[in-house]
């Protein structure tokens, strides 16, 4: 089976907007994945730019939703989409590193 990215990210999409932002999470990460397994950082990039989306909608939700950054820092932790960003980053930073690995002697 050929997985889809802008099939995932669309159901995150469709997620996020219905208030499942756990949902939109795991289908983010699962974007993730799947894009990091396929070496497609254009595809990752197109992730992170919805987590971004995804965040905001998230914080914009009154009273703050349990996933929210002030629910996180009460609970002394980072938000979840943030570690998602992280994630991101260091996908992009072994990418990067193995690209260069490869170009050297």
């Amino acid at each position: 089976m050929i997985m889809n990215l802008d099939a995932i990210l669309e159901l995150s999409r469709q997620a996020g907007a219905a208030g499942e932002f756990e949902t939109s999470y795991h289908l983010l990460m699962a974007a993730v994945h799947l894009a990091d397994h396929q070496g497609d950082m254009a595809g990752l990039q197109t992730v992170a730019a919805l987590v971004k989306e995804q965040t905001e909608a998230l914080e914009a939700v009154s009273p703050p939703h349990r996933l929210s950054r002030a629910h996180a820092a009460d609970r002394g932790h980072v938000g979840l989409f943030d570690t998602l960003v992280t994630h991101i980053k260091s996908v992009e930073l072994r990418h990067a590193a193995e690209q260069q690995r490869r170009r050297s002697p």
